[in-house]
């Protein structure tokens, strides 16, 4: 088979492949069954990815980032032994998930409290919190701890949410802006 012939064959299969998942993924297109539009599709694209603590390093190294070297969310994944890092049940909150790419981003990172990343991590995005906020990402709260720090983990001992958030140990340090008192 001709080289040019191998090639316009690939380029072929590549477009109706990029066709096909267009078309399947178009929330305008009702479906056959309900005649209505299908907004899997819609909630799919919406879907925030992880793009891992690199990422967040960029803006964040000098305050968030070095003090939460320090703590034991960074070191949760060493903390599991090697066969423990096999176990799902393990994994999933000693690690922060998979990124685009499907590589685990191991270790309780910066997203594993604040949200996938991909959409919220422009500059413009963080200077403006109502509209990192709407690209997915979170404030910690109580709920967002306990999705770990449960009756289901082995090592449980209970989980007071106002002790351990300003711990740390377990914390980054935050770093609000200093804001100017008004004289008047």
């Amino acid at each position: 088979m001709s080289r040019k012939l191998l090639i316009a064959i690939v380029v072929l299969v590549a477009a109706m492949f990029i066709g096909a998942s267009l078309m399947a993924a178009d929330p305008e297109k009702p479906t056959k069954t309900t005649g209505k539009p299908d907004t899997t599709a819609t909630k799919a694209v919406a879907k925030f990815n992880y793009v891992g603590k690199d990422k967040c390093k960029l803006c964040h190294m000098k305050d968030e980032y070095g003090s939460w070297l320090t703590t034991a969310h960074a070191k949760a994944w060493e903390a599991l032994k090697p066969e423990e890092q096999k176990k799902d049940s393990c994994v999933v909150c000693h690690s922060t998930g998979k990124d685009a790419a499907g590589v685990l981003l191991t270790g309780v990172q910066c997203e594993a409290c604040h949200g996938p990343g991909s959409a919220y991590k422009t500059q413009a995005n963080m200077k403006d919190k109502k509209l990192a906020m709407n690209a997915g990402m979170i404030e910690p709260t109580k709920e967002v701890c306990v999705k770990c720090h449960n009756d289901k983990s082995p090592n449980f001992k209970g989980f007071d949410f106002d002790k351990y958030s300003k711990d740390p140990k377990g914390m980054h340090k935050t770093f609000p802006k200093k804001t100017e008192e008004k004289k008047g």
